[in-house]
């Protein structure tokens, strides 16, 4: 395997441009309520964990693109523009990592196949790429989905269920020493949590609510009996099965569970592997989320408002399932879905058999590059600020924060404890965290940094940003100026994912997230590098 090229602080040289690596693959899912991109490696002896190298997601929802109101139009130009903006940028941020072209699968699904102007979005980017995207049918969404949650554990036994923004899908699953067995014909139904959300918050009354209800009860019904369940899950039916949720929706449930678990703070963020006994969602059918939990969610799991919001529509759902399906014993969160399952399905067997958690111990532990000598914060941050880019993301903060007092960087000699605090503050914010003023100031430029260059690689000593930070004013009233200046028509610093991180610089000054010290930050754009 090549290694990701680093920047070296220490001399100032350039990185090498690296070679296309084969064991290398890009993947997007064109998915209802966002755009996913990923970097994986699939080189030994790690293949059966898929190591994420890189991950993004624009925040465009093509659902509610295709709707004024409750009527169904197509997707508008602007929003076919930014999501191939989005996509340009991850072609540009493949090359960087060494992705070889052919290397990179486009996947769609649900509001893709629903487009009035499906083929005119499809052929937008490909003409803007290069690559072809690949329009899953219902019934391999469905296949691809529960291949991804057999990615997420050894083993697993029991019905699956994939909760995307316009559809759901039912299957069953039986994964045990690399033999994978799927439902042949997974069935899907139009429950996705955004479409669902628009049907409940326009319901005019709790009897219209409640044909809702009917209705998913009737379909649900139907579709377990079409399912026609191995004889491996049979004795279970009778005593109770397992369940298994993957999707963003689903998901979200999830982390709220982990917000109110009698655990707290519950000690492992993280969702995948996440369990829950059926009983704890047969009381949910009235759940109603209070400002306080949203709160929580976007702060502790980074969930965004407009998820939290999806979140009662998904226990409407989960709890109709409780009153439809035979008995659940069990409740386990997946994190795989369709991005997982492309590649975990043609992993041959001996591969597929590993256990995860042997092979995640003989992963190699040092980091790829450790400063020997540090005299500034800047130069360390920008050495580490993108080491934790293949962690979960509602683990990097942490992760940051911990990393110079038993992470990556817990053995290096010279710093002192003065400078391992402001660098985990700062790797803390870079990802996300709440800290001191100019510890998080720094770590929102780092921010952007990291946006521009995920890969932490100048291609062709190419140029894409430069900062100019001043102060003015005087007292209690001085201000952070700062200049962040791109090039004019930059398809990769143009996309919502950079944007978002200026945005975030801005922030830093806020009053309600800042202690005894504050500074209000003015961020200007200029697009005339």
């Amino acid at each position: 395997m090549t290694d990701t090229p680093q920047l070296d602080g220490a001399n100032g040289s350039r990185p090498r441009y690296p070679q296309p690596n084969d064991e290398l693959y890009g993947l997007v899912d064109i998915g209802s309520n966002g755009i996913r991109f990923s970097i994986t490696d699939l080189s030994p002896p790690t293949t059966r964990i898929m190591p994420t190298l890189f991950q993004d997601r624009a925040p465009i929802s093509l659902y509610d693109a295709q709707f004024i109101g409750t009527t169904k139009a197509p997707i508008s130009d602007p929003v076919i523009k930014s999501i191939v903006k989005a996509l340009v940028r991850f072609k540009h941020i493949c090359i960087t990592y060494g992705v070889p072209s052919d290397h990179v699968l486009v996947l769609a699904t649900e509001a893709t196949r629903e487009a009035q102007n499906s083929l005119q979005f499809r052929e937008a980017i490909e003409a803007a790429t290069g690559w072809r995207v690949d329009l899953l049918s219902k019934a391999d969404e469905g296949k691809t989905g529960a291949w991804g949650v057999a990615s997420s554990l050894s083993e697993i036994s029991g019905l699956v269920m994939d909760l995307g923004g316009g559809s759901t899908q039912l299957s069953w699953l039986v994964s045990k020493g690399g033999e994978t067995k799927i439902a042949p014909d997974p069935v899907s139904l139009p429950y996705g949590a955004a479409a669902l959300t628009k049907r409940l918050e326009t319901a005019i009354s709790p009897a219209a609510i409640e044909v809702v209800r009917e209705e998913m009860k009737t379909r649900l019904a139907e579709a377990f009996a079409s399912l026609k369940l191995p004889e491996e899950l049979l004795p279970a039916q009778e005593k109770g099965l397992n369940l298994y949720l993957s999707g963003g929706g689903f998901r979200g449930f999830g982390y709220l569970l982990l917000a109110e678990h009698e655990i707290q703070p519950y000690p492992v963020p993280i969702i995948n592997g996440f369990s829950a006994p059926g009983s704890a969602f047969t009381s949910l059918a009235s759940f109603e989320l209070s400002e306080a939990t949203s709160k929580t969610l976007d702060k502790t799991f980074r969930i965004s408002e407009r998820r939290a919001r999806q979140i009662p529509a998904v226990a409407f759902l989960i709890s109709t399932l409780m009153q439809t399906l035979p008995k659940i014993n069990t409740v386990i969160f997946c994190q795989g879905g369709v991005r997982e399952g492309a590649l975990y399905s043609t992993l041959e067997k001996h591969i597929r058999k590993q256990d995860p958690l042997f092979v995640k111990l003989m992963e190699h532990a040092l980091p790829r590059s450790v400063p020997l000598e540090v005299r500034r914060i800047v130069r360390p941050l920008a050495n580490i600020m993108l080491h934790h880019a293949n962690v979960p993301k509602e683990s990097r903060a942490s992760c940051g924060l911990h990393a110079t007092t038993t992470g990556v960087l817990a053995s290096v000699h010279g710093l002192t404890h003065q400078m391992r605090a402001l660098l985990a503050l700062a790797l803390c914010q870079r990802w996300g965290g709440e800290m001191e003023f100019w510890c998080r100031y720094l770590g929102a430029v780092a921010g952007v940094v990291g946006a521009v260059y995920p890969g932490g690689v100048l291609v062709r000593d190419e140029e894409r940003v430069r900062f100019y930070g001043e102060d003015s004013g005087a007292g209690e009233k001085k201000v952070v100026g700062l200049v962040v200046r791109f090039a004019e028509g930059d398809a990769v610093t143009e996309g919502v994912m950079v944007g978002r991180e200026v945005e975030a610089i801005e922030k830093v000054g806020k009053k309600k997230r800042c202690g005894t010290f504050r500074r209000k930050v003015e961020v200007a754009v200029e697009r005339d590098l």
